[in-house]
């Protein structure tokens, strides 16, 4: 039973209602914040993708993977490949976006986030989580992150349609090959090895996905694949990695996937 809220919005008011399709979904109804998260997201690239100068916007990233092409673990940002639009046009988009949830009277504070090198923005929902019996702490807010690079280029975009919570609507994307090599990025490049990173990239290859060499060599990383290789070697899997990924999955137990990496990384590499 939901507690009563004195400003109840829309979202909370079909609270059973998510719950019942997230059950069709497939989702575990037990990972009650990621369901809300889940729902919000779908919710915002359904709106974001209803204007014309989102075409100009490629949603990437493990969210993208999740919302359009069902892998099997949850994600928290939205990110996006920019095709050619300013800054303060995509802030534009994410305004018309954030209009939609206060006229459906879900509380929404957007802020924007400047550092040298971009720009990017924070959702943040108050009253939500703990109307829901999601958090007993009333101030906790639920964050979702919206981020866009200019830094890929050459990328074969596809439409994969939105389904998920009565939203319906085609979104631009990149293709899986595409994505593979993002994936293998960021690997590669973060400075913190993120287990979520080689969980997607076990997950695309056994999807079908190949090492897109000409998308790789057009930005600048022919030799990605040799990065990743000797860092799987240097690195290998560290014991923390199950533990930091398995409450993000839908099955805890697909962690094991993980130990299939090297061998992954290596059949990559004999198909180049």
């Amino acid at each position: 039973m939901v507690a009563k809220s004195i400003k109840m919005n829309n979202m909370i008011f079909n609270w059973d209602n998510i719950q019942k399709s997230a059950v069709s979904l497939g989702m575990p109804i037990d990972k009650r914040r990621a369901l809300v998260r889940e729902y919000l997201q779908a919710k915002f690239i359904y709106e974001l993708y209803g204007q014309n100068y989102a075409r100009k916007l490629s949603f990437i990233g493990g969210t993208a993977l999740r919302i359009l092409r069902n892998i099997p673990r949850f994600s928290e940002d939205l990110d996006f490949d920019n095709l050619g639009i300013s800054d303060n046009k995509i802030e534009d988009l994410v305004g018309e976006v954030r209009k939609v949830f206060v006229r459906e009277n879900i509380e929404c504070e957007l802020s924007v986030k400047k550092n040298e090198e971009k720009s990017y923005f924070e959702i943040k929902f108050p009253n939500l989580l703990a109307p829901l019996e999601i958090s007993h702490n009333p101030k906790e807010n639920l964050m979702i992150k919206v981020d866009s690079s200019k830094g890929w280029k050459k990328q074969n975009l596809e439409t994969q349609p939105l389904l998920r919570f009565g939203y319906a609507r085609n979104i631009l994307t990149n293709s899986l090959d595409n994505l593979l090599v993002q994936k293998l990025s960021a690997y590669v490049f973060r400075e913190e090895t993120q287990p979520r990173d080689i969980y997607d990239i076990v997950w695309l290859y056994a999807t079908g996905a190949r090492f897109d060499k000409d998308f790789a060599e057009s930005n600048g990383f022919a030799d990605l694949l040799e990065l990743a290789v000797d860092k799987y070697k240097t690195e290998g899997l560290k014991t923390t990695f199950s533990h930091k990924l398995a409450p993000f999955l839908i099955n805890p137990g697909d962690v094991s996937s993980l130990n299939t990496f090297g061998e992954v990384l290596k059949r990559l590499w004999m198909l180049v």
